[in-house]
This record gives structure tokens, sequence and C-alpha cells, in this order.
């Protein structure tokens, strides 16, 4: 198979580009933030730099604190005062642990942009080593390189990146310089490609940078992550087992819901039986006309020159009929008559038409559909009227006294009468009035009440009565 037979990279779709794009403009933006609000968890970021100019060490970015004397003459001194300079000087710029990163200078190391297809991008690094030899005119184990992607054109399916080479007999030098001194070697970054973009270019391999915490800050670092982990576990459990707390407690209330939901229905479903059981006749008797409906209306409609013999009313399935035969002088006309009865429907002819025995008469047969009755309209039991209350009786009026016959000589006669000796009054008679609950006492009646009806009675022994005025 020739070369160009071969298939060409596979571009990625669309939509997988642009979630990438979306998902590295997310971290980068969270590692900034994250970065700018917690100094500490930069790492290697806050590691001071330095370069070699000649027989001279120099701190670059060098912060205030450090001022001008930022620079260590490595000719002039002896390997352990190089030492104590070298730890004073980074004191100075805030490492206390003696880390330093080595940067390189602008001939010292090559920084180019290539470009390569996007299918390449999961394993960048091992094509770029394939590549190597054409990119740059050193071989991949002869270098130390680190890349960038800067650019990716999803049209055409291929990345720009930003590639950075350096010699290997170049670099391990410096790096053993500095570790001679006494420093912790984190990484090798290319002064021209130092800031060009949020992760800087490093050109030495993980497995020779030297330890970026200690054992103490490893702890810290995991007790804080387990610390998370134990909050995130919290935030997520707390809810569900309030929710099923919840749910315990409210399971007995829906128990008891459910029960009484039952009870109701059963209640409802007797209820709807026994109005079924109660309407069922009802319903059976209001939904046929009575036998006599139907002889009336029979009746009523045929003319005087007819004659029936015979009327049967049955019942097939769920269809009432009436048959009716008999004789009359036109039996074409019965059908037209018996279509305007409001009982009956459908009316046709049976049988065959025969002469009567009678003169000028025909027998005849019709039979014709008894449609039920309309029902009415039901009436809820608890609309319908109460009976109406009982009016309690009328009181009898008492009836007029009658007045005594000779009231003048009464009273003469009474007063003319000497008065006895005043007897106790019996047990069981009352010695006054029965005074009211409310209102000004009652006196005393000064004579016996009279009767409605019969002579007027004499008031009791010793009580007078009183002169009318």
């Amino acid at each position: 198979m020739a070369a160009t037979d071969l298939p060409g990279p596979r571009a990625a779709p669309p939509w997988r580009v642009r979630l990438d794009a979306f998902w590295r403009w997310w971290t980068g933006e969270l590692r900034a933030f994250v970065y700018e609000r917690f100094p500490v968890l930069r790492g290697v970021a806050d590691v001071p730099l330095v370069a070699f100019e000649g027989e001279q060490l120099v701190l670059l970015d060098a912060p205030p604190a450090v001022g001008a004397d930022a620079r260590i003459e490595l000719a002039g001194l002896d390997l352990p005062r190089v030492r104590l300079a070298l730890q004073a000087l980074l004191r100075r710029a805030g490492e206390t642990r003696g880390r330093v990163r080595l940067c390189l200078g602008p001939g010292e190391a090559l920084v180019r942009r290539a470009a390569m297809p996007a299918a390449t991008e999961e394993n960048l690094a091992q094509v770029l080593a394939f590549e190597m030899d054409r990119l740059t005119p050193f071989r991949a184990e002869d270098v130390y390189f680190d890349f960038r992607v800067v650019a990716r054109d999803a049209a055409a399916g291929q990345i720009v990146l930003q590639l950075a080479v350096a010699r290997r007999d170049l670099v391990d030098p410096r790096v053993q310089r500095l570790r001679e001194l006494g420093a912790s070697v984190q990484g090798v970054l290319v002064r021209d490609a130092h800031g060009a973009g949020a992760l800087p270019l490093d050109l030495l391999p993980s497995e020779q940078r030297g330890q970026r915490e200690t054992a103490r800050e490893r702890l810290v670092q995991r007790s804080l992550v387990g610390a998370v982990a134990v909050l995130l576990a919290l935030a997520l459990l707390i809810p569900a087992w309030q929710k099923r707390q919840t749910i315990i407690a409210l399971q007995p209330l829906l128990a008891r819901a459910q029960r009484e939901a039952s009870s109701t229905n059963a209640i409802a479903d007797s209820m709807q039986r026994q109005v079924e059981d109660y309407n069922f006749i009802v319903g059976r008797k209001q939904s046929l006309y009575p036998v006599l409906a139907y002889v009336e209306e029979v009746s009523r409609l045929l003319p005087d020159t007819t004659w029936l013999q015979q009327m049967q009313i049955r019942s097939t399935g769920k269809v009432r009929e009436v048959e009716i035969t008999g004789e009359t002088t036109s039996s074409s006309k019965l059908i037209e008559i018996l279509s305007r009865s409001a009982l009956l429907k459908n009316p046709t002819p049976r049988g065959t038409m025969t002469r009567g025995s009678t003169p000028n008469s025909e027998r005849f047969m019709i039979q014709a559909e008894a449609p039920p009755r309309p029902l009415p309209e039901p009436v809820p039991i608890l609309s319908s009227s109460a009976p109406a209350a009982s009016r309690p009786p009328p009181q009898a009026q008492p009836a007029a006294r009658r007045p005594p016959a000779n009231g003048a000589a009464a009273s003469s006669a009474a007063q003319a009468k000497p008065t006895p000796a005043a007897k106790p009054a019996p047990a069981s008679a009352p010695t006054h009035a029965a005074q009211p609950a409310f209102g000004p006492p009652r006196e005393a009646p000064d004579h016996a009440p009279q009767p409605a009806f019969g002579p007027p009675r004499e008031a009791p022994a010793g009580t007078a009565p009183k002169a009318v005025k």
C-alpha cells in the first residue's frame, strides 16, 4: 500500500472541540481564581527564579524586600559561603525551604510554533518525541522539551502549539551546580516563554524535580482534602437523612389517612349500592308506561271504524313492543295515525291483509315499539325538604268571668255578715301567690278565683274584699 493511501487523522466532532475549549477555559479561570485567593496553593508558581549570567547567580523578578542586592558572585567565594549567600538571598525573597527554578536565556533554548493534527492532541508528547528531528535540529534523547497549545482550528482539524527545546548538555550542568549549592530545583523555564500563558513551559522532567513540600505540608494537604471530602459527604447525606426522618414521621399519618380514606370509600360504595338497590324498583316502575296508558292512547288514536280484537304488550330484550290486531275499513291509514303517537314509535304492519268478517273491512296486525318513559331528575337526599315543624297547639283562652247577678247586694251582705274568727289555713293551700323569677313581686289575690261557668265563689274566711272605688 502506498503512503498516499493511508487514511489521515480523523478530526474530532465540532461539539467535542467546543466542549474541550469550554472545559479548558473554565478550569483556567477557576485555577486563576483559586491561586489569587489562596496563594499557598500555587505550589511552584511562587518559587524564586534564578539564572546564571557568567560567574554570577542572579535572582530574577526579585521582590522589593531583596532590593538591588540580588546577585551572588560565584568566582570569588568558596562553596560554603556561596551556600550561605544563596540561602540568605532566598530567605529575603520569602523562600525558606531552598527551592528555586532555573531560567534559561533567549539563546540557550529554542522556542517555536508548530502545527499538528487535532487527532494527536491526546498523545501529543509522544508524537512530538517522534517528530523532534523534523521540528528541530536535535534528537529527542538529546533535549528537554515542553509544549503548550495556543490555538485550535476545528475547520482544518489542526492545533497550533508552542514548543520549547533545550539541550541536555546545557541544562544538566546548571541543575547539578544548583543542587551542589544546596538548592532544590523545581523546574527549568525559558525566559521568552515565561509568563506567556497560565502554565509556564517547564523543560525539566517531573522525575528530576526536587521535593516540593515537606511531610508536614503533605499531611496538612491530605487533612484538608479529607475534611473537604467529609464536609461534602455530610452536605450530601444530611438532607437525605432529614428527608428520610420526615418520611418516617409521616408514615403513621399517611397510614391513618389511608385507613380513613378506605373507610370513607367503603361507606360511599355501600351508600351507592343502597341507592342503586332503592332506585332499581322505582326506576323500573317509572321507566315504563302503565298498560292502561297504551290502551288509552290506542283508543284515542284509532278511528271509530276500527275494532280491536287483540292487544299484546311484551318485552323482547331491551325493547318493549305493542302488537294490535283487529279490523278496519282502511289498514293503510292506521300506520300514519299511529306515527303521531307520543307513546308508540316505528309502527309497521305484520302479516298479510285479509278481508274482515264485515263487508268493506280488512284484518290488520300492526307492531310498534314502546320506548321507555324518560326518568325525572334525581333529587339528592340531603336537598329534600324537611317536614314542616308542628306548631304548638293554641292555648285555651280563659273564659270571661261572669259577674255576679247582684253585685251590690252581695257586697252589702258580705259587709253586714259578721266575720268569724280566723281559722288556720290548711297545709296544702298556698299562703301567697308564686313570685316571678324577674320583675316586681306579685301581690296576693284578694279573693278566690272565679270559675268560668257556674255561680261565683265566696271569698275565703279571714279575708275581706276590697272596696270598689
